[in-house]
């Protein structure tokens, strides 16, 4: 299988250097990731920008075909598929931190998984949850196990907890948790008496359903979500309609 990495970490972090060496004996892998980290691009992409595709030299990964862009997530999928040749599958990550219920949202990660089923190719994104991230060779086991059992899948959300391979309880097909950032900016002063602001990222709502991808994680399992690609609401949509004929 010809399959196509990238990530919002950069071209260079540990994560998708874990998982193209986790892959590449089976699989040939290409990698098209941004050249610095774009965490938190979400599905923004790049129109006023040249964007720059660099070929570069992974450290322990020498043979790796690897292309550096200055762009986003998305960036990165939309000119890999444009300009190299089509992979099988795209697999985003692996994500430093989690990306669980409403961040997929704001993830680079994700979106980069997204934008590849948009354009008809099978994705995954996968995240090591927590902030020690000890264990990137076991969530990119992980992630070769699932795409040996679902590449049949269009989009799935993988987060694999930071744990031994040996110690992790299983796989939770589970959906997306319902949670909320307080949305609160802290603000400082630079050395010429200038204020700015700084994103305090606390968490002020969690739902707690024991089903929710975020308790899977909690209770050791990988939480896995397919996700879709229509944001329509159709049961507000069927309300709405009923006013067509009124």
């Amino acid at each position: 299988m010809r399959v196509l990495l990238t990530n919002d970490d950069g071209i260079y972090a540990d994560g998708i250097k874990a998982l193209a060496a986790a892959l590449c004996q089976e699989h040939e892998v290409v990698i098209a990731a941004p050249d610095t980290e774009r965490s938190g691009a979400a599905h923004s992409f790049t129109m006023r920008t040249p964007l720059r595709m660099e070929r570069v030299t992974l450290s322990k990964l020498p043979n790796m075909e690897a292309y550096a862009i200055n762009g986003t997530p998305a960036d990165c999928v939309k000119l890999a598929l444009c300009r190299l040749n089509k992979p099988d599958m795209v697999l985003s990550g692996i994500n430093h931190g989690q990306n669980l219920g409403t961040d997929t949202s704001y993830s680079g990660t994700v979106c980069a998984a997204l934008e590849s089923a948009l354009l008809g190719v099978p994705a995954m994104a996968v995240s090591l949850t927590g902030r020690k991230f000890e264990n990137f060779d076991a969530a990119a086991r992980v992630a070769r196990d699932m795409l040996a059992k679902e590449s049949g899948q269009m989009l799935l959300n993988i987060n694999v907890p930071d744990l031994p391979y040996e110690q992790i309880k299983g796989v939770r097909y589970a959906p997306l948790a319902n949670q909320i950032y307080d949305g609160a900016y802290c603000e400082r002063e630079d050395p010429f008496g200038a204020k700015y602001f700084w994103p305090a990222v606390g968490m002020r709502y969690a739902e707690q359903d024991q089903n929710s991808d975020i308790c899977c994680v909690r209770a050791g399992y990988v939480a896995v979500t397919p996700l879709i690609l229509d944001y329509t609401d159709y049961a507000g949509l069927a309300a709405l309609q009923k006013k067509n004929v009124e």
